[in-house]
């Protein structure tokens, strides 16, 4: 666990890993590769909601 808070531009490893799976997201959405409906819906919701409290985690331990 101590490898995903090792911090790379000024986020935690795993701030980013989330930002690219949301990114890969829209990108198979877009591409018609998976279906644009609740289930996706509520999955980038949930990411949304990790990505913010890792980004938020981030500020937290950078303000100290």
């Amino acid at each position: 666990m101590k490898l995903l808070s090792i911090h790379f531009a000024g986020q935690s490893i795993l701030s980013w890993g989330l930002q690219v799976i949301l990114i890969a997201v829209t990108w198979l959405v877009y591409d018609h590769q998976i279906q644009n409906n609740l289930v996706t819906i509520l999955t980038v919701m949930v990411l949304m909601g990790f990505t913010y409290m890792s980004l938020a985690k981030d500020t937290k331990n950078s303000s100290k």
